[in-house]
């Protein structure tokens, strides 16, 4: 049974509903779609609002990640090269947490739920928040497995 090496809980703040995560090194750039845009090395993530904190979970596995229990509204997996860490940073460049690695190939799955959220003005007091609400609107995961040689 697979065993999880790592994990990282982060909560970035979006800017113009944007969350990016990498360096993820494609070797042939994966074809995009409204939740994902590969614009370099990395992804950048659409989140569904502004100005708020979701919850994104970085595990790394030691072999195929199972499954999380929850239902999930998006679920793509793809397949990188990946270098020894990988951040998510928002789009003025702050890195809001990373995870190490081991440089190689990976299989990676993204999963994401809450998207259809109470939009975050409404929904948090003040707005723009100064900080993480207790109980994340959004929330994405990835997982990381090695690719077996």
């Amino acid at each position: 049974m697979p065993t999880l090496i790592n994990v990282v809980d982060v909560r970035p703040r979006v800017y113009y509903r944007t969350i990016q995560i990498g360096p993820i090194l494609f070797e042939q750039a994966p074809a995009e779609d409204d939740i994902v845009q590969i614009p370099g090395e990395g992804w950048s993530l659409t989140s569904s609002d502004n100005d708020f904190y979701p919850l994104v979970r970085l595990e790394v596995w030691d072999g195929p990640a199972p499954q999380p229990s929850d239902s999930w509204e998006y679920e793509r997996t793809f397949r990188s090269l990946m270098a020894d860490r990988l951040a998510v940073v928002d789009l003025n460049g702050v890195c809001y947490g990373e995870i190490a690695l081991q440089s190689g190939h990976y299989h990676l799955r993204l999963l994401c739920r809450g998207r259809h959220h109470v939009e975050a003005a409404l929904a948090l007091d003040p707005f723009p928040p100064e900080g993480p609400h207790e109980d994340p609107l959004e929330v994405w995961v990835v997982q990381l497995w090695p690719i077996a040689d």
